[in-house]
Formats: C-alpha cells, sequence, structure tokens
C-alpha cells in the first residue's frame, strides 16, 4: 500500500491544466488593492506554470483507467456448469517507457514538463457468471460490477487522495473449442474461448500536493506589505469510459491444483471522457504591514483561488497479451491475472471466488 502511495504521490504531483487563472481576494477590502493582489499573483504564478499543459498525463491517466476495468475476471476458469462467483481487485499503471525502472525518475520527468504516465485502480469488484447452456451450448453471461470510496492521508501527512470509483459490465463468453480431460483429468485443458461485451467505469480522484511556501511583498496604497503563501493544490481528475472488451483464451489445469491461462485481445473505448482541474489547498498570509504596533492587518488571511481545466480522452483501441496463474481446491480458486498492453501499460490483479 505504503508503494501504491508513493506512486499515486509522484504521478499527481504535476497534473494537467490548458491555462492558469489566479485570483487572490481578502476579506478586508483595503487589501483587495490592484498593486498588492498583482504581486502576489506575480509571486505564484512562476510556481503553477510548470502546471499549464499536461494533455499527455490525462491521457496516460484515461488509458490507466481502461487497464484497470478487467478486475475479477474469470479468464481462466470458464467451462462451468452452472455459476461462477469472483471477487476480486485491479491496478494499473501507463508507463512513461519500457524501463521498469521508471518510477525513479518520473518526479525529475514530471518536473520538467509533460509525461504520458497514468495509474488506475478498481480495489473491489464481484463477477457473477451464469451457464447459458440451456440456450446456446457453451454459452456464459457474467455481470461485473464495484465501487470503492476512501480516503487516504490525513491533515498532518504529506499526500492526501481521495478516491471514488465504480465500475459496472455485462459479458458474454463463449467456449468454441470444448475442454479436454488428459491423465485422468489430472490435466485439464479448458479449451478456447472468446469473450466481450460492454463495461462502464467511473471514477474520481482528489488530490492534496504541497509545495514550499512563497514569500514577497507589495504595496497597497501607502502601506508596504509583506506576505507568505501557501501554494498548495488540488488535483481532481474525474474519468468515464465504455469499454468493449474482446478477449480470447485458453488455460490448462495441473495437477488439479494448478491454473495457468493466456491470452489475446484488444479493448476499444467506445466514447468517454476525461477531465482534469486543478485548484488552491493554500492561501496568503499577511506577515507585516511595517506600522508597528498598531496594525490591524497582520495574520489576515485572503483566499487563492485556480481556474483551469483541460480535456483528453483514452485512445480508441489498446492492444493487450493476458495471463493468469493460479491455485484452485474443488471449487474454490485463486487467482492473480496480469495483462501487458502494448503501449507500455500494465494491469494485475488479485481474484478469489468459486465456479460450480
Amino acid at each position: 500500500m505504503k508503494k501504491i502511495l508513493v506512486l499515486f504521490t509522484v504521478l499527481f504531483a504535476v497534473t494537467t491544466a490548458s491555462a492558469v487563472t489566479i485570483t487572490v481576494n481578502f476579506d478586508r477590502p483595503e487589501l483587495n488593492h490592484p498593486d498588492l493582489v498583482n504581486a502576489i499573483k506575480a509571486d505564484v504564478e512562476p510556481v503553477l506554470a510548470k502546471y499549464s499543459d499536461m494533455s499527455k498525463l490525462a491521457r496516460g491517466f484515461a488509458n490507466a483507467n481502461t487497464y484497470a476495468s478487467g478486475a475479477a475476471n474469470m479468464r481462466g476458469y470458464q467451462g462451468y456448469d452452472l455459476f461462477a462467483v469472483s471477487v476480486g481487485t485491479m491496478f494499473s499503471v501507463q508507463a512513461p517507457s519500457s524501463d521498469p525502472t521508471f518510477y525513479e525518475d518520473l518526479q525529475d520527468d514530471l518536473d520538467a514538463g509533460d509525461v504520458y504516465a497514468g495509474m488506475g485502480a478498481n480495489p473491489l469488484v464481484g463477477q457473477v457468471g451464469l451457464n447459458l447452456s440451456f440456450l446456446v451450448d457453451d454459452l456464459y453471461m457474467a455481470f461485473r460490477f464495484g465501487k470503492f470510496d476512501t480516503t487516504l492521508g490525513g491533515e498532518n501527512d504529506d499526500y492526501k487522495v481521495n478516491y471514488d470509483t465504480n465500475i459496472f459490465g455485462i459479458l458474454l463468453n463463449y467456449q468454441f473449442i470444448g475442454q479436454k480431460s488428459i491423465l485422468a483429468r489430472s490435466m485439464l485443458w479448458r479449451g478456447v474461448s472468446i469473450e466481450s461485451g460492454f463495461i462502464f467505469t467511473k471514477n474520481k480522484t482528489a488530490f492534496y500536493k504541497e509545495l514550499n511556501a512563497v514569500t514577497g511583498s507589495g504595496t497597497a496604497d501607502a502601506l508596504t506589505i509583506d506576505y507568505e503563501v501557501d501554494p498548495s493544490i488540488d488535483f481532481i481528475i474525474d474519468n468515464k469510459s465504455y469499454i468493449i472488451p474482446v478477449e480470447v483464451y485458453t488455460s490448462l489445469r495441473l495437477l488439479y491444483i494448478v491454473n495457468l491461462g493466456v491470452g489475446a485481445g484488444f479493448d476499444y473505448v467506445a466514447g468517454g471522457s476525461s477531465k482534469l482541474t486543478l485548484g488552491s489547498a493554500g492561501g496568503v498570509t499577511i506577515t507585516d504591514d511595517h506600522v508597528g504596533g498598531a496594525s490591524t492587518l497582520v495574520g489576515e488571511k485572503g483566499t487563492i483561488t485556480i481556474d483551469t481545466s483541460s480535456k483528453d480522452d483514452a485512445d480508441k483501441f489498446r492492444g493487450k497479451l493476458m495471463a493468469n496463474i493460479g491455485l484452485s481446491l474443488g471449487p474454490v480458486f485463486i487467482d492473480m491475472p496480469a495483462t501487458i498492453y502494448l503501449d507500455n501499460g500494465y494491469a494485475v490483479g488479485l481474484s478469489a471466488g468459486i465456479v460450480w
């Protein structure tokens, strides 16, 4: 969990904005003097300038959302007689390159500008499958659903993440090459199946990023005002995708216990949106007005509003290679599915369930 939080922190530390507009406001009217306000804005804008164009990062998060839609799948366990139930989790990454140590330099890459990277998750998903052979031989239907809403970190932590995700899907699986047993079923080849359907995913992430304080000075009429600005920011990303997966899969059960499977396919994103916004999580405090003990302005606080947003969508087609390894005991199984997308995208999950 710690590593996941660190990766969230690095990826969200620079999020997208097509333009940054800053507004400064104090409750005390005399502090809203244009000269003072412009001085504060002039100090804050250079700090936030590097967040002004991050369209590649927006696309990376949109794609990672697609990759995480395979949670609780039953790719290696088709061919059941009546029904199957699984519960699982899946985390995904859109890496900027094929270098497995990309995360070590990711913070530097983000500080330098835009980077194609992202992360997605569906931490709690269920799937229920039904054998529809009473309608069509070797046909299966499954319903996938999940919701997860959590807040990580607190007021005194250097990371704060609120994550809210929803997923719903309807899938059809057809086993066009049937099962074959070998050596009294000590080895069972589950044949070859093709699966497709529709998956809807929607998630929202709010992420806090602490930035170093900025100090400065400006004027308000005859007064010289010193101030300290906390330019810390909130990143908010909204993803929504309509996904049509197409997968061809085969698997093998060894010695009644070990399950291995491989497959290939693609995800088609039929529609959706990805919107990223940047908001202020800090403010400005007056530290001195140079009038001595008679000062009534020292300690006054003002708000900083950052108005910016940008949009980018997930790629329409994402080719993928799939595999799973699991253990089963009777109808119960534990499984680890993994997917490699053909543009440095990765997804890995953990599932448990029963087939009957």
